[in-house]
């Protein structure tokens, strides 16, 4: 990714590596996957005047990753659902015996629950979680933290630019800690085309014991789920309910692909 403001990075990453995986289905619902990653990581093009937070993070360095992922999947329909339930957890331990030259802990743990209320109309409820902290003073690097605002966390934001910021260079530097949460409810128009009203809400907080520690910023819109031979493609537009330092309070509009239709 390159340096741009526009999208919540300060700085230029660059990131190579691959993974090893191991799945086992535990029934016909369950299922667990355990993950090696070996990836480099190179952080480049951070301001002059940048904290002392984000200037340590210039560089390169190796992450050596082992993560444990459950998942519970009852919906009806992987790719269009309109009943059941998904959740996924995920514990990731990097660095200590692993190598490399970050150590720290992870953990996330998310769902969604899917209802039909009126014929082909679909309710949402999504929540996340997350939390992330270092051991042996490693610190955690800025490339792993958290970030909330935009298309896939909360809408009617910058990309990223809700939690903590570079006092400095007022870029964002993610937080320890996020909890988010959403409701949308889509109403189908025509075969390629449904209609979309969500409320979104949540925040990045810079420690592991300040989550849920209040000052959540919501958002709310309306947005079109469009159904293309590249696949679906999601067009919001939001607006923010809540202040953010440094944000004029206006809505924008937000482009991203899905996976589901």
């Amino acid at each position: 990714r390159a340096r741009e403001s526009d999208v919540g990075y300060g700085y230029d990453e660059t990131r190579s590596g691959g993974d090893l995986r191991l799945g086992k289905e535990l029934g016909e619902f369950d299922r667990a996957d355990l993950v090696y990653t070996l990836e480099g990581v190179d952080i480049s093009d951070v301001a002059d005047n940048a904290s002392s937070d984000l200037k340590m993070e210039e560089g390169a360095n190796t992450i050596s990753s082992l993560g444990l992922k459950f998942a519970h999947d009852t919906r009806n329909n992987l790719y269009n659902p309109s009943e059941g339930f998904f959740s996924l957890a995920t514990a990731d331990y990097a660095g200590g015996f692993l190598g490399g030259d970050k150590n720290f802990l992870r953990y996330t743990l998310g769902g969604s629950t899917f209802f039909s209320p009126l014929k082909q109309n679909v309710l949402e409820f999504r929540l996340k979680t997350g939390a992330i902290d270092d051991f042996n003073n490693s610190g955690v690097p800025i490339y792993e933290r958290f970030f909330a605002g935009g298309a896939n966390t909360i809408r009617g934001y910058k990309e990223r630019r809700v939690g903590p910021r570079d006092p400095n260079t007022d870029d964002p530097i993610g937080g320890k800690s996020m909890l988010l949460a959403t409701v949308e409810y889509t109403v189908p128009i025509v075969k390629v085309l449904k209609a979309a009203a969500f409320f979104d809400t949540g925040n990045v907080w810079p420690t592991v014991g300040e989550l849920g520690g209040g000052d959540f910023k919501s958002g709310a819109g309306l947005g079109a789920r469009v159904k293309t031979p590249l696949g679906p493609v999601r067009l919001d537009y939001g607006f923010p309910l809540d202040s953010v330092k440094g944000e004029e309070k206006k809505g924008r509009f937000h482009f991203s692909m899905s996976r589901g239709f």
